[in-house]
């Protein structure tokens, strides 16, 4: 079934993510943290959790939790502020190991990076060993990490996740797709909790049930663009390459208020006050009409942390369209309060067909 071009398979793609990486680097500076259960970010009524250390996590506190709700599944929770600038530094020392391996890096986010090693000559060209040698390496710096190796993107950042933490796992290009085969659709980047319904409802549930579907079929589900890339994952092809300058998809901020708000007059004044001059400093332009862009977004979070979002295609950032979509997202609110905002635009994508992230939801 696979169709994959054999240069493709000849490839070596691995994916390094730093394990529990906000938790990793407060321990670095306060290493009593190291036997104790803590959470990076906010333990009060209103803070979210960033990250757990692996501890907190026995007790099934995630991330994106409540603070409440973690303090309520581990009541001797520590709580630890994240320091965001501290842990892009270390970040950068990472980058700086990796790039002594391979020019070619891809940084996918601020803990989780690609790398080629197809003509690297190290350790006799074994990928296996090189991310060995490189994990070796970041337990100098006190940080463990885990790795996926395969021939494509998708399968080394999901196979990444199967040796966690501090291990690694390989998928050689003859396993490739039986690999993907025994996979549930909610390992598939980008096969959220409602697509995973719909295709659940349909009789969908591993990799092999997207290999062999009638492609019509997924696309009257998922869409047409959707439905063809999710079966060309599952069958195993996926030739992005690994892109060592990375584009921007979106631009954003959000905050989480002070105090739940109850009108749309304070939702429109902190828009106006406090995230859209956020916004217009990150895109870096005098100008709003100077930033050429695919689309806005508003994100409302209620009190009960349910959350909607409102978009609209726009070719140019316009403020005055930013209050109608959050006049939108207000009606949707019901009698909940406000908890948190936020503002987004997409920018151009000039690889739009090969995004990883199907998008499907």
């Amino acid at each position: 079934m696979m169709s994959a071009d054999l240069s493709i398979n000849t490839r070596k793609i691995a994916l390094l993510d730093l394990d529990a990486f906000f938790a990793s680097a407060e321990v670095l500076r306060d290493s009593s943290l190291r036997h104790r259960p803590f959470a990076v970010g906010g333990g009060s009524e209103r803070g979210v959790v960033a990250t757990a250390n692996y501890l907190a996590r026995q007790f099934g506190v995630r991330s994106a939790m409540s603070g409440a709700h973690a303090r309520r599944l581990c009541p001797q929770l520590h709580f630890v502020k994240p320091d965001h600038r501290y842990y892009r530094e270390l970040s950068t020392k990472v980058l700086e190991v990796l790039t002594q391996v391979t020019e070619q890096v891809e940084p996918a986010s601020i803990d989780e990076f690609y790398l080629d090693l197809t003509d690297n000559p190290l350790h006799q060209g074994s990928a296996s060993l090189t991310m060995e040698a490189v994990r070796s390496e970041l337990r100098t710096l006190g940080l463990t990490a885990s790795a996926g190796i395969s021939c494509q993107k998708m399968v080394a950042k999901i196979a990444s996740e199967e040796r966690k933490p501090d291990g690694q796992f390989v998928v050689p290009p003859d396993q490739l797709e039986a690999y993907i085969a025994q996979l549930n659709l909610k390992r598939i980047p980008g096969v959220g909790p409602k697509s995973l319904e719909r295709l659940q409802h349909a009789g969908y549930y591993l990799g092999k049930d997207i290999q062999t579907a009638e492609l019509a079929a997924l696309q009257r589900l998922l869409g047409d663009k959707a439905g063809w890339l999710l079966q060309q994952r599952c069958q195993g092809i996926d030739p992005r390459p690994v892109v060592t300058e990375r584009v921007r998809k979106s631009v954003g901020c959000e905050e989480t208020l002070r105090h739940d708000l109850q009108h749309l007059r304070e939702v429109e004044r902190f828009l106006d006050e406090i995230l859209l001059p956020q916004l217009q400093k990150r895109l870096g332009q005098q100008r709003w009409q100077d930033t050429l862009i695919k689309s806005q977004t508003v994100k409302l979070k209620f009190n009960d942390f349910q959350q909607t979002t409102v978009s609209r295609t726009a070719r140019k950032v316009s403020p005055s369209l930013f209050y109608q979509l959050i006049r939108e997202a207000w009606d949707r609110r019901g009698q909940r309060s406000v908890r948190l905002v936020g503002l987004s635009v997409a920018l151009p994508d000039p690889d739009e067909q090969l995004q990883l992230e199907l998008n499907l939801d």
